[in-house]
């Protein structure tokens, strides 16, 4: 499953761009990011230039939340980078 080669065999030292994932109000680039203890996601939002750094135990998190908690987390982000 995993295409890229192990710790052992010498990880990348450049982030990777995997994807960029895209609606019709955001678009994030989603990117390979080797650190000293590991891989981890960065996303990078096209529109904003913010970025967040994920590790497994987060994207784990991530996977535990109900849709309605997602909503609430997209919910305040959204209304946190409002103009005020």
């Amino acid at each position: 499953m995993n295409s890229f080669p192990s710790s052992s065999e010498g990880e990348p030292r450049e982030d990777v761009l995997l994807c960029r994932v895209s609606c019709e109000s955001a678009s994030v680039d989603v990117l390979l990011h080797p650190t000293g203890n590991g891989r981890r996601l960065l996303l990078v939002s096209e529109r904003t230039g913010r970025r967040a750094l994920l590790d497994a135990t987060a994207l784990d998190a991530l996977c535990a939340l109900t849709p309605s908690a997602v909503t609430a987390v997209v919910r305040a982000a959204v209304e946190e980078g409002a103009p005020t």
